[in-house]
């Protein structure tokens, strides 16, 4: 292995200019050697110039080789909308939204729901507020069926909000169902109701 390779002097030449210092004709076995010591000095830098170039050739090979392969089947999907729709929701009806925050995939704007893109683990989070001496109670429904509730009591503006991670199935649905009480929103440009989701792991 070669540990150092100067290329800023050449050992033969420090050599000869030593050499020419001496007093008088070198013996022309002094000349013989010194011309051996030129040609295995020059035959040593080329050797380890070519092991140099060798080794960084080695090591940016297992630097490529190394890298991972992109994903074959990736699969994205996430949201978050704002805004409930206060007027068109009763109790015991779907809540939509007016305004759409992000949707990287499965969110429906007509239909007010989350349809899984793949099968996986997904967390889902809400928040409401209630309206002045008014409750609620919001359930994040997989299907027809509840998963959890948020209950804002009666009072001034009481909030009321949930989360949970639940397995879906791909192409099952997931929404909020106003299941009693009126919420309150924001008539301007602010926002009291969200909905958010995402996926966790895809199976």
């Amino acid at each position: 292995m070669c540990v150092t390779c100067p290329m800023g002097s050449n050992p033969a030449e420090s050599y000869l200019n030593k050499r020419a210092g001496t007093r008088g004709a070198q013996p022309q076995k002094r000349i013989r050697d010194s011309q051996s010591f030129v040609r295995m000095a020059m035959d040593a830098r080329l050797l380890c110039m070519l092991a140099i170039t060798c080794l960084a050739g080695s090591v940016s090979s297992q630097n490529v080789g190394s890298a991972p392969p992109p994903p074959s089947n990736s699969c994205r999907g996430g949201f978050t909308v704002r805004k409930a729709d206060t007027k068109s929701v009763r109790s015991g009806g779907k809540l939509a939204f007016q305004e759409i925050l992000t949707n990287m995939g499965g969110w429906s704007q007509q239909t007010s729901d989350f349809e899984a893109p793949c099968s996986g683990t997904y967390f889902f989070t809400f928040h409401a507020v209630s309206p002045e001496n008014k409750d609620f109670t919001l359930a994040l429904m997989k299907g027809a069926d509840y998963q959890v509730t948020a209950y804002g009591s009666k009072g001034a503006y009481e909030q009321g909000s949930n989360s949970a991670v639940l397995f879906l199935n791909r192409g099952e649905k997931v929404h909020l169902e106003l299941q009693q009480g009126s919420l309150y929103e924001h008539p301007f440009n602010e926002a009291y109701t969200t909905f958010t989701g995402f996926l966790l792991e895809a199976y």
